[in-house]
């Protein structure tokens, strides 16, 4: 990875203090409504909600990623998100307010923050690295990523329930740290924002699109270009659609379903949920390491597919048998599942799709993902799964939803495509 190499080991450098913050925000709060104050079914609410208009915020976020300085984006993007999160946190832990949707709102930066940070981290890595190195470089993030959010993991374990009750699990004695509120969460995350602009400054980039904003209507005419050239590629539309379900399904399940797998089906607490994104993020790591020989030996649609399966069937076994030990082993296997399609696709992407388009046609995928998402979550928000084992019907469901999105990549692999 020659071409740039400095400036991208400061770019992945600078992903590690804001993907801390995300991970810590992304834990935290869905534990906090179903077990703190016990409101499951109205976060899954504002969830979809949020996720309604978040629709229209991924497609006009790629537009901006492809016509703005990309280095400019990721600066500001923090620089706001420390800004935010410290007046939060200083009303929440200062002032002693902390409201239900003040709470959600710091989840909400956190869901606007990814849908332009990762396509465009994506799109900035396709620029800076080699045609050959593609595939390199995406597993590269997808390892470092899940380190992140193993490491986000465990200290949103330690932090939300005190290292006392966090350790007692391995039967270790450590020094103490009490149990932290989610303000002083919230003002962590303003710290960390900043470590990561002030990380992003020495960056030297040169933007070779347009340095500006765009209008609304010049948006919505490269948001047509972007269709247009996905629509004459239809394989490549129907794979950026289909191949993205496990992603849909399982960032559903981690705010509306898992908290309360983990409560009302396994009778265990924030330290068992905080372990499930380590052991996940255990699973991507490896995927991180594998995928990229299993590519040189399976074709990129073949192995989408036979993954997707595998989620469905982890799926299917974690709720059959509600034991610690298969949780976590269907954990692990979901991690590495859905880690593995995320470097399989981007890479199908970087080999497919031109550099000034693929901000704005990535995220018309995400907003196809997100109107999926929208339709679970506003289902899964009804009260009636948060009563006893109601939830496994969810899952039943997202595995049922899993199967039909696999079908049109079957269809490819038939017509060889």
């Amino acid at each position: 990875m020659n071409k740039s190499k400095y400036h991208i080991l400061l770019l992945l450098l600078a992903v590690i203090p804001s993907g801390l913050a995300q991970g810590l925000t992304i834990i935290s709060i869905p534990w906090y409504f179903t077990e703190t104050i016990n409101q499951s079914s109205i976060f899954a609410l504002w969830y979809g909600i949020l996720t309604f208009f978040a629709f229209f915020w991924g497609l006009y976020a790629g537009v901006i990623i492809d016509s703005v300085n990309r280095k400019k984006i990721l600066l500001y993007i923090n620089i706001i998100s420390a800004m935010l999160f410290t007046c939060i946190g200083s009303c929440m832990f200062f002032l002693n307010y902390s409201s239900p949707f003040l709470i959600f709102i710091g989840f909400g930066l956190c869901s606007i923050y990814y849908m332009i940070f990762y396509p465009n981290l994506y799109a900035l890595a396709q620029e800076l690295v080699d045609r050959k190195e593609y595939v390199k470089i995406n597993s590269i993030i997808e390892i470092q990523g899940q380190l992140i959010n193993i490491s986000a993991a465990i200290f949103c374990g330690v932090l939300l329930s005190g290292s006392d009750l966090f350790f007692s699990y391995f039967n270790i004695d450590f020094f103490e740290i009490k149990k932290w509120s989610v303000g002083k969460i919230f003002l962590l995350n303003a710290l960390l924002y900043s470590i990561s602009a002030i990380i992003l400054i020495p960056i030297k980039y040169k933007a070779t699109n347009l340095i500006k904003i765009p209008t609304i209507k010049s948006a919505i005419n490269d948001i047509k270009k972007s269709l247009n050239f996905l629509t004459i590629r239809k394989p490549v539309f129907i794979y950026g659609i289909c191949s993205q379900i496990i992603f849909a399904f399982l960032i559903v399940e981690l705010f509306t379903l898992l908290p309360l797998f983990v409560k009302n089906c396994l009778n265990e607490t924030i330290v068992i949920f905080s372990l499930a994104d380590f052991v996940y993020g255990i699973g991507a790591i490896i995927a991180g390491i594998t995928t990229f020989k299993l590519l040189k030996i399976i074709n990129k649609i073949n192995l989408t597919f036979l993954l997707i399966i595998l989620t469905g069937y982890a799926v299917l076994i974690m709720i059959n048998f509600q034991t610690l030990k298969i949780f976590f082993i269907a954990t692990l296997i979901i991690g590495i599942a859905n880690a593995s399609v995320r470097i399989t696709r981007m890479s199908y992407f970087f080999d497919k799709i031109p550099n000034n388009l693929i901000g704005r046609c990535n995220t018309i995928f995400n907003s196809i993902n997100t109107v999926i998402r929208n339709i679970l979550i506003f289902l899964f928000s009804l009260k009636w799964f948060s009563y006893y084992d109601h939830v496994i019907l969810g899952y039943i469901i997202g595995i049922f939803v899993l199967i039909i999105f696999s079908i049109p990549l079957l269809v490819l692999i038939q017509k060889k495509i």
